[in-house]
C-alpha cells in the first residue's frame, strides 16, 4: 500500500486539528458534565491526619474548600480540574484495606461456579484439540480471514476502525447492563453496592463531546501517522489458529508491560504538569462508568496508541504480525479496558474467571481513587511484586511517611 492510496495530509492534519480543538473545549469548559460527582464513601482510618493519593503530592490536611467548590462544577478547565481532582480523592480514599479489595479476597476463597469451570478450562481444551487435530480451526480461521481480505482489511484505517467499534461496543454494554439487571441485581452487582451515577450520559445530545473528541482525536492521530509511516501489505494467506492466538495473547501482555512504567510515572513523578496531563482521567469521584475508558487529555491517550502502534508491530514469531492478530488484540484490549472502568463485579469478568493472573475492575477502581496502588491495566504480577498493592502494611508505612513529610515541610515554614 502506497502512500498515494491512503489519506491526504490536509485531511488528516485538519482532521486531528478538530480533534484536538474540541479536546480543548472540552477541558475549558465546553459541554455539562460528563456525570455528578457524587463521593464514593469508605472506611478511613487515617481521616483527618494520614494521606492516600490519587496522584501524589497533596495532603489531606491541605484540602482547600475552594478545590472542593471547584468540583461541584461543570467541567473546569485543564489546571483547576487536576487540583480539584487530586485534592478531593485524597480526602476520600485513605483506607488501609478496601471494600474492593476484600471483595476480591473472599472471591478467591470461593469455590469456582461451573460457568467459570468450563470458561478457566476452555484454554486448555483448546489448546489440547488444537495440538491432536489442528485442521478444523486452522480452516476456521482460514475462513474468516478471507471474508475479511475481500474488502474491509484493504481500508487504510480499517484496525483504527475495529478499535473505535471494540470501544463503542463494550462501552455500551457496560453502559446499559443496569437495565436488564433491574435495580436490585444491579446494587448487588456494583463494587460500591449502589445504582451506577449516570451511566448513559453520552447519549444525551449536550454531552456530544464526551464521544466526538475521543473518536476524531483517534482517528485522525491515525490519519496521521499512515501518511509518514507506509502501511505494510495486507498478507494474502491466514494465519494458522496457533499463531493467531499466540500473537494476539502475547500483545496484550505486552502492551500492559510497556504502559506499565508509563503509567506509573504519571502519578510517581513530581513534575506537575505531567501528573495533571493524567489528572484529567482521574476525575470522577464516584465509582467509574464505562465511559471513563476514553475520558483523558489528548497526550495520555497518544501515550495509549502510541504504546498499541509499537506493540502492534512486535510479532514473538519474528517479523511482521498478522492482521486478523491485530484486529483481535484490539477487539481485545478494548473490552478489558472498558471492563476495567466499568465499576462491576460480575462472575462472568475476567478477575473472576482468572483471578490468579487478571486485577480487572476491582483493582482498576481501587486504582482510580488511589493512585499508589495497582498500576497495570490488566495483569497483576508487576504491582503484586514491586508492592503496588492495598495491604494493611504497605497502606499504614506509606500514611507514615506521608505525615513525617509534612511535618517536616510545615516545621520548615515556621
Amino acid at each position: 500500500m502506497t502512500k498515494k492510496s491512503t489519506i491526504t495530509f490536509n485531511t488528516a492534519a485538519t482532521t486531528v486539528l478538530l480533534g484536538l480543538f474540541a479536546t480543548s473545549n472540552a477541558f475549558n469548559g465546553v459541554g455539562n458534565s460528563v456525570t455528578s460527582h457524587h463521593k464514593l464513601h469508605r472506611p478511613n482510618a487515617f481521616h483527618g491526619q494520614r494521606c492516600a493519593h490519587v496522584l501524589p503530592g497533596i495532603c489531606h490536611n491541605h484540602v482547600s474548600s475552594q478545590s472542593k467548590t471547584r468540583m461541584q462544577s461543570s467541567i473546569p478547565n485543564v489546571e483547576e480540574s487536576s487540583a480539584a481532582t487530586n485534592d478531593v480523592k485524597d480526602s476520600q480514599m485513605s483506607y488501609p484495606l478496601s471494600e474492593i479489595s476484600q471483595q476480591q479476597q473472599q472471591l478467591r476463597k470461593e469455590q469456582f461456579t461451573p460457568f467459570q469451570k468450563a470458561a478457566r478450562a476452555a484454554p486448555i481444551v483448546t489448546a489440547i484439540s488444537y495440538i491432536l487435530n489442528p485442521q478444523p480451526l486452522d480452516s476456521a480461521v482460514a475462513n474468516v480471514w478471507s471474508l475479511i481480505y475481500n474488502f474491509p482489511a484493504q481500508n487504510p484505517i480499517f484496525e483504527a476502525d475495529v478499535a473505535v467499534f471494540g470501544f463503542f461496543l463494550w462501552i455500551t454494554l457496560f453502559s446499559s447492563l443496569h437495565l436488564f439487571l433491574g435495580p436490585e441485581q444491579t446494587k448487588q452487582s456494583r463494587l460500591d453496592g449502589k445504582m451506577p451515577v449516570d451511566p448513559l450520559s453520552w447519549v444525551r445530545v449536550e454531552n456530544w463531546y464526551t464521544w466526538f473528541n475521543p473518536i476524531v482525536s483517534y482517528i485522525g492521530s491515525i490519519w496521521i501517522y499512515l501518511h509518514f509511516h507506509e502501511r505494510a501489505p495486507i498478507p494474502e494467506v491466514a494465519p494458522t489458529f496457533g499463531v493467531l492466538a499466540v500473537e494476539v495473547l502475547f500483545g496484550i501482555w505486552l502492551y500492559d508491560l510497556c504502559f506499565f512504567p508509563i503509567h506509573y510515572m504519571m502519578h510517581r513523578t513530581n513534575v506537575g504538569s505531567v501528573r495533571r496531563v493524567h489528572g484529567y482521567h482521574h476525575r470522577a469521584s464516584h465509582t467509574l462508568n464505562s465511559l471513563e475508558t476514553v475520558q483523558h487529555s489528548y497526550i495520555d491517550g497518544f501515550l495509549q496508541v502510541f504504546v498499541n502502534i509499537m506493540v502492534q508491530q512486535i510479532s514473538p514469531f519474528g517479523g511482521a504480525k498478522h492482521t486478523l492478530s491485530r484486529l483481535l488484540h484490539n477487539i481485545g484490549v478494548t473490552y478489558l479496558l472498558s471492563e476495567a472502568h466499568s465499576g462491576y463485579n460480575l462472575p462472568w469478568m475476567s478477575h473472576n474467571v482468572f483471578p490468579e493472573i487478571l486485577g480487572g475492575a476491582p483493582r482498576h477502581e481501587a486504582h482510580h481513587h488511589n493512585g499508589r496502588v495497582y498500576y497495570q491495566q490488566y495483569f497483576k504480577y508487576l504491582d503484586d511484586f514491586f508492592g503496588f498493592t492495598e495491604d494493611d502494611d504497605g497502606i499504614k508505612v506509606m500514611a507514615m511517611k506521608e505525615e513525617k513529610k509534612s511535618e517536616v515541610a510545615q516545621s520548615s515554614k515556621a
